[in-house]
């Protein structure tokens, strides 16, 4: 969803973002998510190489498809991908807006991933992010517990009399 939010506000292809943001660690399923700190010990295989593998019994434009899509963001030379960089960074910067309203100290983590940002439409997001309540679901939770009254209440209504 961050990845077709920016992409929208960058005038980029939607879907080729959307493609690529949720291609990105598909990777991670097969060999774990390495943080940054243990990449300098660890080696592992490539993204790449790990789609390879996972697209092999597929049908061949399948197969295409999905490596060409996990190489594009890999080589992040495209606005698109950027776009889809950026969307991970976000997502990053949510959680720790999240986690910093449970009483962690994320600073370091949100200037990390606030770092990162590429583009402009991901600096304009990440504004409206760290602008926000991190309680953002109180008020979606009260909204929904009116409607889920509400239909209730309706239900009730319809309901046949003996």
């Amino acid at each position: 969803m961050v990845g077709i939010t920016l992409a929208a506000i960058a005038g980029a292809d939607i879907g080729r973002t959307a493609a690529l943001s949720v291609l990105h660690d598909a990777h991670e399923t097969r060999i774990g998510d390495v943080p940054a700190v243990g990449r300098a010990y660890v080696t592992t295989a490539s993204p790449r190489a790990v789609t390879a593998h996972q697209t092999a019994g597929m049908p061949a434009d399948a197969s295409k498809a999905i490596q060409e899509l996990v190489a594009e963001y890999e080589d992040n030379e495209t606005p698109e991908a950027h776009l889809a960089h950026d969307a991970d960074k976000i997502e990053m910067l949510i959680q720790a807006i999240e986690y910093e309203a449970l009483g962690a100290d994320p600073r370091e983590w949100q200037d990390n991933a606030l770092a990162a940002l590429r583009t402009d439409a991901g600096a304009e997001l990440a504004r409206a992010v760290t602008s926000s309540s991190p309680q953002w679901w109180a008020a979606f939770n009260a909204s929904y517990s009116e409607l889920r009254a509400s239909t209730r209440a309706h239900k009730q209504l319809r309901k046949p009399v003996n």
